[in-house]
């Protein structure tokens, strides 16, 4: 039975050791969250949506919030955090991450967060890795027009055998070499696939927000797919599964941005990859490396 309608409690439980498991909760200016897990560990990067639906998603993957080992935040906009998922989070004494330099922005948007920091509860990454039993984390910086800055993750299995590593990067105005050397020997990579250019230059959103969006704001298909064969050209190894995210639900559509890429990827030859579609109002599907 396929992964996508094999039932997620039963899917959940039947991982085995060294699998990493990824699942995009929910992509879209809406709202942004994805859990990346294995039988022991269980992160989420972001929190764009509020604790009920968040807790509906995991229930939907047999998990809750309490199994959450700490949550990972990107930057400040309200598509990535939510305060009352913050609440939430400091409730059940769970961990929340960031790059030190969105640490004070973030305490300065969301007064939770300050309360966690008295509590422990929230705490700047100080090295460039931090290790949460048998994942570990790594934040990487890509251009984005958000205060402090912007981050995407690259999560790693070493729970014995070959290391497994998932990067997620949802919001991302270009690909910067530093990232793509970030994200290369991915085996599960999460990235967006924002606008289509013609329906961005079509739509009735005024010039500013256009400008905003092209420029400093957001990968294009286009500029998805390319990114994607540069980081598969700095790779050792094929990424098994690709999720497009992010994607504009007025300047964009998963059919276009999954047929961008395909071509792309079809172009060099490369068949082996598995695309996924992200959605803003219910999970993608389980992806496992």
């Amino acid at each position: 039975m396929p992964i996508g309608i094999l039932p997620l409690c039963l899917y959940f439980a039947s991982i085995v050791k060294n699998q990493l498991s990824t699942c995009v909760l929910g992509s879209s200016s809406a709202g942004n969250a994805t859990l990346v897990w294995n039988a022991r560990t269980a992160v989420l990067i972001d929190c764009g949506f509020g604790p009920v639906t968040i807790a509906k998603r995991l229930q939907e993957l047999g998990l809750r919030f309490q199994d959450l080992d700490g949550v990972f935040l990107t930057h400040i906009h309200g598509d990535h955090v939510n305060e009352p998922t913050i609440r939430k989070l400091v409730k059940e004494c769970i961990p929340i991450y960031c790059p030190p330099e969105i640490e004070h922005h973030l305490r300065k948007k969301y007064k939770t967060l300050t309360s966690a920091s008295r509590e422990k509860l929230f705490a700047p990454i100080e090295k460039s890795d931090i290790e949460l039993d048998t994942l570990c984390i790594r934040a990487f910086e890509v251009p984005h027009n958000s205060p402090g800055g912007c981050f995407g993750y690259s999560v790693s299995s070493h729970d014995g055998g070959r290391t497994k590593k998932v990067s997620v990067s949802t919001d991302m105005a270009c690909a910067t070499n530093s990232a793509l050397d970030q994200i290369a020997n991915s085996d599960i990579i999460v990235i967006e696939s924002n606008y289509d250019v013609e329906m961005l230059e079509q739509s009735h959103r005024p010039a500013w927000l256009k400008h905003r969006i092209r420029d400093d704001g957001h990968l294009s298909n286009d500029q998805c797919a390319e990114s994607l064969l540069q980081i598969i050209d700095r790779s050792q190894t094929l990424p098994k599964c690709l999720a497009l995210a992010h994607v504009s639900q007025q300047c964009n559509t998963n059919a276009l941005a999954h047929e961008c890429t395909g071509l792309a990827l079809d172009g060099q030859g490369i068949l082996e990859i598995t695309l996924h579609e992200t959605h803003p109002d219910r999970p993608s599907s389980v992806m496992t490396a």
